[in-house]
């Protein structure tokens, strides 16, 4: 018989955060995250509907311009993050393993998943160069010594939020330009400052400048929970005490819908369903009645209690988790009479691909055989041997 492989790796569990709620005696407590947000919300002009819905960022782009209905709660993420095990890609439970998967990203933000990855060609050193002629504003010089390290979201903002009902097309691109770097800056938020990574450069031209697709050509699913995964592992091995809490770089928005959907520990109480949900312009998904529907919760407490979230995941069972949340008694809890829309669907076919995710550099493997209780199927215990990537790669 095969020797059993070591599940835990020894670096990552000897410097995981969670031993610093193991060791009782440490001299420092845990920190609670900060979190890389956009404290300002960029309202969707109409203009810009129609290529949003082309490329499959149109539910998304609401959920970031409804910041004022949603509030980030740094306690759960940092809690979340202490049960996070890079070896896996999934959180570990007393009960069993959970995980963000594609199906998830396709029911709470309508993300394509099908589609060219989100991968760029070499960024040119002349990109700040670039983006000033594109958009005909020079870009502002950094604080820092050396290049910038991407384009400023304060930046963008004041100067493309405001398009006058009388622009031409060559002003509306050039706002729309703005409009998705900005965007993109929400989807996939970065430790280098509230800046928009010049990767994404490429793909915001590609957007402005081509013909609207029949299809999403665009894999920005995949790329999120690429994303998600990496500040995720990242953010495990985080322990070093400094005047700052550490940084915590996820698409929040997306991480904080889908503990909800799973898990009690923080979730809010919705008094006043919102019914028939309906965002008026864009796609209706499972996240819309987080959104729209009126919240009991309370955020100074939320702000606050880290320790008592992380005792609460210690102490969660079996029956308290929903282990599927898209079943067909949920669905018909949120549309109704209302048919899903076919954008949380039409990428069923890659949910439980067996491809590793990517984005830009970032290269994530992907265990959905772990967590087959979120496909509402027979998860084997044990789980099978996750598919691992070398630690160069992963990097």
């Amino acid at each position: 018989m095969a020797e059993m492989p070591q599940l835990l790796n020894g670096y990552h569990d000897n410097h995981h955060r969670c031993q610093l709620f193991i060791n009782p005696n440490h001299e420092n407590p845990p920190q609670t995250f900060r979190l890389r947000t956009v404290k300002t919300p960029w309202s969707i002009d109409n203009r810009f509907l129609e290529h949003l819905e082309a490329y499959g960022l149109l539910h998304f782009a609401n959920i970031a311009a409804r910041r004022g209905s949603f509030t980030a709660d740094p306690s759960l993420l940092t809690s979340l993050v202490d049960r996070w095990r890079p070896e896996t890609h999934t959180f570990h439970f007393r009960c069993g393993e959970l995980a963000p998967t594609l199906k998830d990203v396709s029911m709470i933000t309508a993300l394509p998943i099908r589609g060219v990855p989100v991968v760029h060609p070499r960024v040119s050193p002349n990109w700040p160069a670039d983006v000033s002629a594109r958009l005909r504003l020079e870009m502002p010089i950094s604080d820092r010594s050396g290049p910038p390290r991407g384009v400023s979201h304060s930046w963008l903002r004041i100067n493309f939020e405001i398009l006058s009902t009388h622009a031409d097309p060559e002003t509306t691109k050039r706002h729309l330009f703005a409009y998705l770097l900005w965007l993109f800056g929400v989807m996939f938020p970065n430790s280098h400052g509230e800046v928009v990574l010049p990767g994404l450069i490429y793909f915001t031209a590609k957007i402005v400048d081509e013909p609207l697709p029949q299809n999403p050509p665009y894999s920005f699913g995949s790329a999120l929970l690429s994303h998600t995964y990496r500040g995720l592992c990242d953010a495990t091995q985080k322990t070093t005490f400094t005047s700052k809490a550490p940084l915590l770089c996820v698409s929040y928005e997306f991480l904080q819908l889908w503990s909800w959907e799973y898990l009690p520990v923080g979730r809010p109480q919705i008094v006043e369903p919102a019914t028939p949900y309906n965002y008026g312009e864009g796609v209706v998904t499972m996240s819309t009645r987080w959104m729209l529907g009126r919240k009991k919760w309370s955020t100074k407490i939320a702000k606050n209690c880290y320790p008592i979230y992380h005792d609460q995941f210690e102490l969660l069972n079996d029956s308290l988790i929903t282990w599927n949340p898209w079943t067909e008694a949920h669905i018909d809890m949120v549309f109704g009479s209302q048919h899903m829309p076919v954008e949380c669907v039409r990428d069923s076919a890659f949910w439980m691909t067996r491809c590793n995710l990517l984005y830009l550099w970032f290269v994530e493997p992907y265990n959905p055989d772990r967590v087959m209780r979120q496909f509402g199927l027979y998860q084997d215990i044990p789980p099978p041997v996750p598919r691992c990537i070398d630690e160069e790669t992963h990097k």
